[in-house]
């Protein structure tokens, strides 16, 4: 018994030694498969950068914003947002690209639903988003909350669906909003 100690211990030893040289050799770091890569899967195709400008409407208060840098946006006539309205603008584009919606009711879906209560004819809130041109990449409409207040019925200009997304989403832009408008 005590031979065979002798033996396996450095033996052991060895091949781990051998096995973290030939790490370092090949360059190779170790792959954890249980990670799953991230992938945006968002109601905004273009990355977050590409947005431009925004309009955000609720009621009779408006507001437009040119980006002006990372997470710096202006006003047309070029007044700064500040920084904490630019940091909950930047949040709610990118928030738009990366939150993916929890449910859709589609269109065959909505006759039997109580439409009303969704809250979004007229919404209440619309953010507009453009890239370079004239036609916004994005026009969502916001409205009323789930019965469990988690998620916040929001539709799409021009689409029939409605999709149910985080309340965080909208909740961002209406700070977004909130912040602007204290300035």
């Amino acid at each position: 018994m005590i031979g065979w100690r002798r033996i396996a211990v450095p033996a052991t030893a060895i091949a781990a030694l051998a096995f973290l040289g030939g790490m370092v050799l090949s360059g190779s770091q170790p792959v954890l498969r249980q990670n799953v890569k991230f992938e945006a899967r968002g109601l905004l195709d273009s990355p977050p950068e590409q947005i431009r400008r925004v309009e955000i409407s609720r009621g009779g208060e408006r507001l437009a914003a040119v980006r002006t840098g990372d997470k710096r946006w202006a006003m047309p006539d070029g007044t700064d947002l500040g920084e904490e309205a630019g940091k909950r603008l930047s949040m709610a584009v990118q928030m738009m690209h990366t939150s993916a919606p929890a449910n859709e009711i589609s269109a065959a879906e909505l006759p039997s639903a109580d439409v009303a209560a969704f809250e979004l004819d007229p919404p209440r809130l619309t953010a507009r988003l453009y890239a370079d041109g004239q036609t916004p990449v994005l026009a969502a409409q916001f409205g009323a909350y789930n019965p469990d207040g988690f998620l916040q019925y929001m539709r799409i200009e021009g689409e029939p669906r409605v999709h149910l997304l985080s309340k965080f989403v909208g909740e961002e832009w209406t700070e977004a909003l909130n912040r602007s408008l204290q300035r």
